[in-house]
């Protein structure tokens, strides 16, 4: 048998009694401290930091500042565009168009759509017919397809001869997102 000079919990103890027996009793080492003192430090500096970005007007609107130039948002609807939808603008043709002639009666009514911020996908224009005295005759519906940064002409043409001009009822661009 083999003989232990070291007596229980003395200097050749093992384990959790010489952990126990060898920890000091008291006041932290200044090096344990330090790691909290830092992590408290930044902790506090992260809080300052926050409290200083709040009064940058970029940091609390999260937009950038605006320029003195106006966006092109402002400009289409400065030029008689209305927005439909988010980035959809629609206006009856005017500058660059020139609707086709109709022989023998008829109506032509030319749409301009833009699609600025998002992409139009599928869109759908339905104009009611109207005669010369104002009534509802019939009702026509325009489809065309739509990306992001287009500018469309929608044609809706009516061959009724008693027909004298197309009114928008209803607009729609629905984008299919994959």
């Amino acid at each position: 048998m083999a003989r232990s000079d070291a007596a229980p919990g003395g200097a050749g103890a093992t384990g959790a009694k010489a952990l126990r027996a060898k920890a000091p009793r008291g006041r932290p080492s200044p090096a344990g401290c330090a790691g909290w003192v830092l992590a408290a430090l930044l902790l506090g500096l992260g809080f300052y930091g926050g409290w200083w970005a709040r009064t940058l007007p970029w940091f609390a609107t999260g937009k950038p500042a605006a320029s003195a130039a106006p966006s092109e948002r402002q400009q289409l609807l400065a030029a008689g565009w209305k927005e439909v939808d988010s980035g959809v603008f629609v206006r009856p043709c005017a500058g660059n168009c020139r609707p086709p002639r109709v022989y023998g009666g008829g109506a032509v009514e030319v749409l301009e759509v833009e699609c600025l911020d998002r992409p139009c996908g599928q869109i759908r224009a339905t104009f009611r017919v109207l005669g010369a005295d104002g009534a509802a005759l019939d009702s026509l519906v325009v489809t065309a397809a739509g990306r992001q940064g287009e500018r469309l002409q929608l044609v809706a043409e009516t061959p009724n001869p008693q027909a004298r001009r197309l009114e928008l009822q209803e607009f729609s661009a629905r984008a299919r997102l994959d």
